[in-house]
Parts: structure tokens; sequence; C-alpha cells
């Protein structure tokens, strides 16, 4: 096994760009689409209530919000073109005890304002703040010249959102089905290559073997991610809400189950080509269908929100947020955990057995 770890270490430090690149574009997509976290200015108006009351309103808001968001009151024909003309694509109805997010489609951030606005209204006492009390019909007279339609969301559809963390998760995660897939995908060049059959006549068992790939597989991964994890907090300042501690633990199930999956790859492919090939196809149909992209919660099926729980990226972005601003209860966090661990040893034990049938 040492002999192993040896043999990619020198490989690591000949060519590191070949095995951090995964790393280096997850922190370039999650600092990019992230951008630090930055300030939501959302267009407001109001059916009820005076320019001066609106302002006061809405100043009082976004001080509740902590400054991460920030509304601008405005009249309904500028917010109406404001929409039109997706800068943003959504907008927000305050009135004196309710409220309703405007929006051409569904947008990541708009849950975000919809987490804000239930907390804000139940912090003015008022529960049912957020109501059905709109007339969508009379707004959409409005704008039947434009050629779109309005949407009105409301706080049974909300859910946990952060701007910067949530394509920090889902583009860290997404990368390392790459990493961790490639770096065990090694064994299969070395079957091809004849490498893996004098290995085996050497008094090194095949227990040592496998354990040596995988075990570099998982330390290389773990160690990205820690290292991903480190750099937006301490540097970019990143706030992960007082669960950047607990990240550290809850990404340990998911690299072990990403490792497996590698492994259930490798056991699958006739050959290093096409294992090139059907990990790029896996880690994108897994990153859709997980939500690392997006909120899963935002895709308009239910038959792929279903199909999503049974990949791991949704389970390791159930335990990001969950550890983080989506404030899960310990039992939520290890049941997820405990589907990881079970994805981990379906996919290494039936993976091993199919590369022992070759």
């Amino acid at each position: 096994m040492k002999a192993v770890l040896y043999h990619y270490a020198c490989t690591m430090r000949r060519r590191p760009l070949a095995f951090f690149g995964s790393m280096l574009l997850a922190i370039l997509f999650a600092a990019v689409l992230g951008g630090g976290g930055g300030q939501l200015t959302v267009p407001v108006t109001s059916e009820d209530l005076s320019d001066e009351a609106l302002a006061e309103t809405a100043e009082d808001f976004s001080a509740h919000a902590g400054d991460d968001i920030v509304l601008l009151p405005t009249s309904v024909e500028r917010m109406e073109e404001r929409i039109r003309r997706s800068s943003p694509p959504y907008g927000l109805i305050l009135n004196e005890e309710d409220a309703a997010i405007l929006q051409v489609y569904e947008a990541p951030v708009t849950a975000l304002l919809m987490t804000e606005l239930r907390s804000y209204y139940r912090e003015q006492g008022i529960e049912e703040a957020v109501a059905e009390v709109l007339d969508l019909e009379a707004w959409q007279d409005r704008v039947d010249t434009y050629g779109f339609s309005y949407e009105i969301d409301r706080s049974e559809g909300g859910f946990p959102y952060d701007p910067a963390l949530h394509p920090l998760f889902g583009f860290m995660l997404f990368f390392m089905i790459y990493a961790v897939a490639f770096s065990i995908s090694s064994i299969v060049l070395q079957r091809k290559e004849g490498t893996w059959d004098r290995v085996i006549l050497s008094p090194v068992t095949k227990l040592q073997l496998y354990s040596g790939h995988v075990l570099f597989a998982f330390l290389f991964g773990l160690l990205q991610m820690y290292i991903i994890l480190f750099l937006f907090r301490f540097v970019f300042q990143v706030d992960f809400h007082g669960g950047f501690w607990l990240t550290l633990i809850v990404v340990i199930p998911y690299v072990l189950a990403i490792v497996s999956l590698g492994i259930l790859l490798s056991g699958l492919v006739k050959s290093y080509k096409m294992l090139d090939a059907v990990i790029p196809l896996v880690g994108v149909t897994i990153a859709m269908l997980g939500g690392a992209f997006w909120p899963i919660e935002i895709v308009p099926s239910a038959l792929l929100q279903q199909i999503g729980a049974f990949t791991p990226l949704k389970h390791g972005m159930d335990l990001l947020i969950g550890s983080t601003y989506g404030g899960a209860s310990m039992e939520s966090l290890l049941l997820s955990a405990s589907i990881l661990l079970l994805m981990s040893v379906v996919f290494a034990g039936v993976g091993f057995n199919l590369m022992e049938r070759r």
C-alpha cells in the first residue's frame, strides 16, 4: 500500500495541474457565481402604502436583513419595466400587513428574499403576513402587451438559500466527482497497460493494492475540499453561519460515496476511453439532479426531485446546507450521512466484484 501511495505522490508532484485543476475550477466558479455574497437589490412597490411609508418599511426590512438585501422603492410602472428587462426579473409588493414576490420565472435568490420576508413579518408579530391577498389577474392585465406572465411566490414555497454558500457547496461537490473518479480510474489504466498483472505477481496482495488506490483517492478528495473550505472561510471571509467546523466533518461521508462511485464506474466500463466519457456524463447528471447548479426545490418536476434523492450529491448538499444556513437537526444530518455510507458500501461492493470478474 505504501508503494501505491508513493507512486501517486510522485505522479502528483510531476503533474500538479492534472490533480488540482478541478479544485481551481471549483474555486473559480464559486467565487464568480457566489460573488462573496454580494448585495441583493430588489425593486419594491405597494398597493396601499404611501411613498414615505414604503420607504420607511423598505429601510426597516433592509436593516433586518443585515444589509444583504436592499429594497429600492419605485412605482408600479417602473417596477414592471425593470422586470420586463430582467433587471432583475423579480420585484416585491410590500403592503402594511402582507407581501408577495412578483417574478417572471423562479430564480434562486427569491428563496432568500422569501425567507427574509417571513422572518421580518414574524418579528413584526404578523404570522400570516405573506398571504394570498393579491389579485394576480389585475397585475397580469397590466402587462399583457409585454408578452410574458407573472407568478406570485408566497411563504409556503420558501426554502433556505444563501447566494454565496450554495454555489460554493455545489461546485465543490461537483468538481470533486471528477477529481476522485479520475484518481480511482488509474486502476483501469493499469489494467489496460498490463501494469496491474505484473504487480499482482509481486508480494503485494490485492487488498493492499486496492487499499492504496482507495486511500489515496479519499485523502486527495478530502484535502481538496478542506483547502476550498478554509480558503473561502478565512481568505474570502464567507459567512458559514457558525457551522464551518461542522462542514469539515459532514463532507467525509460524501467523499467516501464518491470514491465508491468511482470504483463502480471503473468496474462497469471495459476501457479507459469509455471511462473518460462516462465520468463527465455521470458527473453532470448527478450535479443537475442533486441541486449543485441551482436549488433542487425550484425544479418544477416532482419526479426529478425524487430521482435526485438517489444521488450522493443531493445528500452531500443537504449535509452542507443543513450544517450552515439550513439549520437542520442532528437527526436529519445523521440520516443524510447514513444514506451516503450505505451508498458507499453498495457502490464499492458491486464495483470491486465487477473488477475481479474481469
